[in-house]
């Protein structure tokens, strides 16, 4: 049996709910949330509800999202992101997609890929230094991180300046590790300035994190002739109905939304993928005959990627169990009507999509890996809101193209020159805005012989 959430049987009381949830918000669904469409505490002054049926979450999505915002979101990361692309709304967040929209369109995204590969590389040549022949156990998890802001720092959002990727890897594990209290004191309305665990090392970490930042388009702007990348693109952008471009807290805001959510939901993404794998020498297997078959044995090009069905199904399939980011809300800011109940205003609409991607209604055997899932048959019945690793309706993520793209020839390649196996730990799915596996990942490597 993989590693899952065993929900309560009953919805928790006060203290209960508190207690669990501060050790993982995902361990609060009931398992009513699981086979049922709509379950919801609308009484007292909290009220909430969780959706998992796609129509209703296409609902708030999209039919009637002008009566739900983003408020939860906008406290959990405002003081870290400020008001860029992913913690604004209305016309400020319309202007801001649109600025960064040119950089992701797939015949771009496809010339990134000869830098993915050379990123992994990379990796597996520490790998080699370090394991001397020998099978290791590595810290995975951190394994994954660290290569994908490598990424992001080659293509994106290039900078000689490693501080800020030092910076930005203190400031996601301290973010992480009091994930669960922003989201409570979020989620109860709880005063923001009130302290928390967590508040304090928070704040010095956004400062940090800001100042690198902002130091390094200090950098940028000393530069004769800039790179055509998405940071020269935000500088130069103007919003179409003042004209205006963005000021230095605007930039540095979309600047850390995209180092942040660029390279730790791939992270989150592969390093699952690398467990289910361990788990599973037939898939592993299946993807090595595949990649052979596809490359030759030759480096992954851009044009391997849509021959790499297997591999595509696989990703999948991983963030279906394990989605990089499980959980999703909305409040209403009105008084509204769905599934047939009357939701108060400020009411919590909870879409949990670790629970949506198990929902016993709408999966067969939802905690079991199956990546024929996702063939091509198979996936076309599945329907639009019950599969949305990269959230969905106008504010689908605007990176998933990228990380498609950059999640397919990174397995690819760790997988022409490496073999994984479990290293005795069972990782919990905790929910810390993204999805972590509890006590790290540690997986055994095995390199190739006479694969360089």
């Amino acid at each position: 049996m993989l590693p899952r959430i065993i929900p309560p049987e009953q919805p928790l009381g006060r203290l209960a709910f508190v207690t669990t949830f501060v050790r993982n918000p995902l361990a609060v669904v009931p398992r009513a949330a699981y086979e049922e469409d709509f379950v919801a505490s609308l009484s007292g002054p909290r009220p909430y509800a969780w959706v998992t049926s796609p129509g209703l979450v296409k609902t708030v999505l999209l039919d009637e999202r002008d009566k739900f915002g983003k408020r939860s979101q906008i406290r959990l990361l405002g003081p870290l992101l400020g008001k860029g692309i992913l913690t604004s709304e209305g016309a400020d967040w319309r202007w801001q997609r649109q600025a960064s929209a040119p950089m992701f369109r797939q015949e771009d995204l496809l010339g990134f890929v000869p830098t993915f590969v050379r990123s992994t590389g990379k990796l597996l040549d520490g790998w080699r230094a370090q394991a001397g022949g020998e099978a290791q156990v590595r810290p995975i998890d951190r394994d994954m991180a660290r290569v994908t802001f490598d990424v992001i720092s080659a293509t994106l959002l290039p900078s000689a300046d490693e501080t800020v990727g030092r910076a930005v890897e203190r400031s996601v594990a301290r973010f992480q590790a009091a994930g669960a209290w922003g989201q409570l004191f979020a989620l109860a309305r709880i005063p923001q300035w009130l302290p928390r665990p967590g508040f304090f090392s928070g704040r010095r970490s956004v400062i940090e994190l800001r100042s690198a930042v902002a130091q390094m388009m200090r950098e940028r702007r000393k530069q004769a002739a800039a790179p055509d990348d998405l940071m020269n693109r935000l500088m130069r952008a103007r919003d179409p109905e003042t004209g205006q471009t963005m000021n230095d807290e605007q930039l540095i805001d979309n600047l850390l939304t995209f180092y942040l959510a660029g390279h730790e939901t791939t992270a989150r993404a592969l390093t699952w993928t690398l467990y289910l794998l361990a788990r599973s020498s037939e898939w592993t297997e299946r993807l090595a005959n595949e990649i052979e078959t596809v490359t030759g044995g030759a480096p992954v090009e851009a044009s391997h990627i849509e021959r790499l069905v297997l591999v595509q199904q696989v990703l999948k399939e991983s963030m279906r169990l394990y989605p990089p980011v499980p959980l999703m809300s909305r409040q209403g800011l009105v008084e509204t009507m769905l599934a047939g109940h009357a939701l108060p205003a400020a009411t919590s609409v909870v879409m949990p999509i670790y629970v949506i991607h198990r929902h016993r209604k709408r999966w067969e055997q939802p905690d079991d890996f199956n990546p024929e899932r996702f063939a091509p048959a198979h996936e076309a019945k599945i329907e639009r809101y019950q599969y949305m690793p990269f959230g969905a309706g106008p504010r689908i993520c605007i990176g998933r193209a990228f990380a498609e793209i950059e999640a397919t020839a990174m397995l690819a390649t760790l997988l022409q020159h490496a073999r994984f196996a479990p290293a005795g730990h069972e990782p919990q799915p905790v929910a810390r805005v993204t999805l972590l596996p509890q006590g790290g990942m540690p997986l055994r490597v095995s390199l190739l012989t006479g694969r360089s």
